[in-house]
């Protein structure tokens, strides 16, 4: 008799070795792409999520990501479509790197507005916190984070955007690149009023933070600049103003002790 053609019992299903990890994510997988090729969205960020809690898994991730921070079949949510994102960057798609770097300027840009520089701070506070878990410092990565989103309005001379970003990095971060360019930004009158005690206040406090190569010889050259125009008492008076400024804080200069001190120690 053959014996390869012996009768399956119904029992012998039951000792079916179960998936692997590996076949439930690649099924899971498959599942997900046929979704997004129909449109259900739903099924797509049921069928990734499914697939991510079982094993982290790039493709996931970053179509999981997609979805969210298109708002497809999910309520749109840029922090966590960044967060998958960084995941997806992590197993070495570098396109992912790039869409969370978008969703950073999008989160932080929502009712951008109403916003002011210290919450600008506050949210990139909670980005870096939720999607880099791994920073070892995490003040340097809000700090830059801050500052790339400035710069990117800097650069499409969208001054008053650049000056409230900057502003965020520059008081609350500390950054010293941004307290350069918010002073310049002072200095030119472009995005805020023309104003020589802001320009000089926070040109003069970024050569402390680093930037020094570049902000000491421009905060020389306004000095120089406005002490030619004016006699030694009116010179003494105007940094006598920027002492008080610095002391009481006003819209453009906050309370800062130290430097009214600094100042007065300038002109005796």
């Amino acid at each position: 008799m053959d014996h390869h053609h012996h009768h399956h019992t119904h029992d012998e299903h039951h000792h079916e070795e179960p998936m692997t990890q590996e076949e439930a994510v690649r099924s899971l997988l498959v599942l997900g792409q046929k979704a997004l090729d129909a449109n259900d969205y739903e099924a797509a960020v049921e069928a990734y999520a499914s697939a991510l809690k079982i094993e982290p898994n790039g493709t996931a991730s970053f179509n999981l990501g997609s979805l969210y921070a298109r708002g497809l079949g999910v309520r749109k949510n840029y922090l966590e479509a960044a967060k998958l994102f960084h995941q997806a960057e992590l197993s070495g798609n570098e396109m992912a790197g790039k869409l969370c770097g978008k969703c950073m300027y999008d989160y932080v840009h929502q009712g951008f507005d109403g916003r002011r520089p210290a919450d600008l701070y506050a949210a990139m506070a909670v980005f870096v916190t939720m999607v880099y878990p791994e920073a070892d410092d995490s003040g340097r990565e809000i700090a830059s984070g801050l500052f790339v989103i400035a710069s990117t309005h800097f650069s499409k001379q969208e001054y008053a955007e650049a000056a409230k970003v900057f502003r965020a990095g520059a008081e609350y971060a500390n950054d010293g690149f941004a307290q350069y360019y918010l002073g310049s930004l002072y200095n030119a009158g472009e995005g805020v009023e023309q104003n020589d005690l802001a320009a000089l206040y926070w040109v003069d406090r970024a050569a402390d933070n680093g930037a020094a190569d570049i902000a000491l010889p421009d905060r020389d050259a306004m000095l120089d600049s406005l002490q030619q125009g004016l006699s030694a008492e009116e010179f003494s008076a105007m940094i006598e103003e920027l002492a008080q400024c610095c002391e009481n804080g006003t819209a453009d200069i906050p309370v800062d002790h130290d430097k009214a001190a600094h100042w007065r120690e300038l002109v005796p």
